[in-house]
């Protein structure tokens, strides 16, 4: 609200200017607090029936549409707002810009108006019935991963459109992705409150408001916060965000202050939503799409929406069956990568050589085979076959050849470098006659 002793700008339901202190008066309430706009009707066709919502630039009406006997949304700048040029300019402008957007995850944008000489400002939206998603994530959540890529992949669509058209949305949250339900059950997420898009055009111009923050600190991305020139990869982070949120259950960052966590976005780094919300065990792939997303550095987030949304549906895929039980109800996660094939051949190794070591020592001291037999006395016998072991133990990844494990070169341990897989039934006689014929060299 614009106070009219200063001009300063204040909250919708102010009472005090916070500039000068002086009383503020809103003249769209009657003395009852009722909405005198209630049961208006709007260019001889649009009747207000009920308030949907209000903000800190309108509100946001059920309306009946007269002609056409069909319910719409309509959303009505207050005065004090649409008083200002340079908004009722942005407000046009959004009409125009979400006009052009016809993707069904969407809100659809159907007509603008303008009443009392301009002074009242509206546009005609379509009417959905449906929690936002924020609302959606704490009463259902944790969500299956199916059901994250549906609904995160639906926004993506519909961002992919606009970004398509150059429209960067700006501020993009899970209040302002409703989710409503067709007929069949099938849930359908619709992107809505294109009000602060910024329309790229060829002459670069954009429209500023003085003293509006443009965007919402959970998840502004750090060029927005900076006040950079903006592109799709800000809707990303968001969308990443959005993303964290849903794995984590909370979002990156959210400080004391408004200023406070945009700091953090520009300065801190991200915990791993696995680490984060360790018993939800948030399987590997989709926390690999989460954390490109929110990269602080724009070049590390994904190039364009279609390759965030084909990204995430082929990290929920690989999941398999798991993708359709809720994150905490399993801990499996075949996408966690495995141990490297180096590692795991030197963890052979050490096992095979404890083998060799141990059937040495049993053979020596099997029927007919007595040390004492050999002119040996029992200990030094052993102490030669540990001996044997011993260096195999000690032996390290590169003495024993390991530059070709896992691959079918030489020192593989595969098939046909002679190791234990090779080994038959009778070459393991072999193997055991050969230890006990150095147990037995003086």
């Amino acid at each position: 609200m614009r106070c009219p002793e200063c001009g300063a700008s204040n909250l919708p339901d102010a009472e005090i200017c916070v500039a000068c202190g002086e009383p503020l008066d809103d003249p769209t309430r009657s003395e009852d607090g009722e909405d005198p706009r209630l049961g208006r009707v709007l260019g001889g066709k649009l009747r207000l029936d009920s308030i949907l919502g209000e903000g800190s630039m309108g509100c946001v009406y059920a309306a009946h549409q007269l002609e056409l006997d069909a319910e719409v949304a309509v959303k009505v700048l207050h005065d004090h707002v649409a008083a200002d040029p340079k908004v009722a300019k942005r407000f046009h402008r959004e009409a125009r810009t979400a006009s052009r957007l016809t993707h069904p995850n969407t809100l659809r944008v159907f007509d603008f108006g303008r009443e009392d000489d301009g002074k009242l400002l509206y546009l005609v939206m379509e009417l959905l019935d449906g929690p936002d998603l924020l609302e959606l994530a704490h009463e259902e959540g944790p969500f299956t991963p199916r059901r994250i890529d549906e609904l995160v992949g639906g926004v993506l669509a519909a961002l992919e459109e606009a970004h398509d058209a150059g429209i960067v949305h700006r501020d993009l949250k899970p209040e302002n992705i409703l989710v409503v339900t067709d007929h069949q059950g099938r849930e359908h997420p619709k992107v809505c409150d294109f009000g602060l898009a910024k329309l790229v055009e060829a002459e670069g111009s954009a429209i500023t408001v003085t003293g509006f923050v443009c965007g919402t600190p959970e998840y502004m991305a750090p060029e927005q916060a900076r006040g950079e020139a903006l592109d799709a990869r800000a809707d990303l982070y968001a969308v990443g965000c959005l993303l964290y949120l849903l794995l984590a259950g909370e979002v990156p960052f959210r400080g004391k202050s408004a200023l406070a966590t945009i700091t953090d976005h520009l300065t801190k780094p991200v915990v791993p939503p696995s680490v984060r919300a360790p018993d939800r065990h948030v399987p590997h792939a989709l926390e690999r799409v989460c954390m490109r997303a929110i990269h602080k550095a724009r070049e590390q987030r994904f190039a364009n929406a279609g390759e965030m949304r084909e990204a995430l549906h082929a990290a929920v895929e690989a999941l398999g069956p798991l993708a359709d039980r809720p994150l905490g109800s399993f801990e499996e996660d075949p996408t966690r990568p495995k141990a490297p094939t180096r590692w795991r051949a030197w963890h052979a190794i050490v096992g095979a050589a404890a083998l060799v070591g141990a059937l040495v020592w049993v053979s020596s001291r099997g029927p007919g085979r007595n040390p004492r037999d050999a002119g040996l006395e029992p200990s030094v016998a052993r102490r030669d076959a540990g001996a044997d072991a011993g260096e195999a133990l000690d032996a390290g990844p590169d003495d024993a050849g390991l530059d070709g494990l896992g691959d079918g070169g030489p020192g593989d341990g595969g098939p046909g470098d002679g190791g234990p897989e090779d080994a038959g039934p009778e070459d393991a006689g072999v193997v055991v006659d050969a230890g006990r014929r150095r147990a037995a060299t003086p």
